[in-house]
C-alpha cells in the first residue's frame, strides 16, 4: 500500500507500522543494517534531523522505497473560493498549498474560518498542520491561546 508522508512524524510512523507488519523488532533491523537501535528508534518517533541516507537504507531494508513527485491537485486549493472571511490571501486566485491556507488561518484565527477548513479538509490535517507550526517555533506566544480554544471547540462541534 502506498502512503504520503507529509512530515518526518508521519514517515516515522508508517516505518515504524511496516516494520511491526512485518515482524520485525529494532534490534533485527540493527542486524540487518548495522544502524542503531536508538536511531531506529529516534527515526520512528520522527526525529527531524535523522540522516537522510541512513533514513533511506532503514526504509531499504524493509522493502520500502522514498518517491519524490509533485503535489496532486488535491493537495492545493484557491483560498479564494473557501470563503473565508478575512482578506487573507491576495494571490490573484493561484492554487497554495492547502497547509500553508491552514497555517495562516491558525497564526490568524478566526473560528468560523476553521470551521470552513474542518469542513473541507478535515480535522487531522488542521491538527497535523498546528502540530508542525508550534514544534517549528512559529506560532507567537499571544496566539497560542486562542487557537488552542478554538481547536478544543472545533474538535467537539
Amino acid at each position: 500500500m502506498e502512503t504520503v508522508a507529509h512530515n518526518p512524524l508521519e514517515l516515522g510512523k508508517y516505518a515504524k507500522e511496516t516494520r511491526s507488519e512485518l515482524g520485525l523488532r529494532q534490534s533485527d533491523l540493527h542486524a540487518y543494517t548495522k544502524l542503531a537501535t536508538r536511531f531506529i528508534g529516534e527515526v520512528e518517533s520522527g526525529k527531524e534531523t535523522a540522516q537522510i541516507g541512513k533514513v533511506m537504507e532503514m526504509l531499504e531494508s524493509m522493502g520500502l522505497e522514498l518517491v519524490v513527485r509533485p503535489k496532486s491537485d488535491e493537495s492545493m486549493v484557491n483560498p479564494h473560493s473557501l470563503g473565508l472571511s478575512k482578506g487573507r490571501f491576495w494571490s490573484s486566485g493561484d492554487k497554495l498549498p492547502v497547509i500553508r491556507v491552514i497555517a495562516r488561518v491558525l497564526l490568524d484565527p478566526v473560528f468560523e474560518d476553521l470551521q470552513i477548513l474542518k469542513n473541507h479538509f478535515g480535522m487531522d490535517m488542521i491538527l497535523s498542520t498546528w502540530k508542525q507550526l508550534q514544534d517549528r517555533d512559529e506560532v507567537p506566544a499571544p496566539i497560542l491561546p486562542i487557537t488552542k480554544k478554538f481547536l478544543r471547540e472545533l474538535v467537539v462541534s
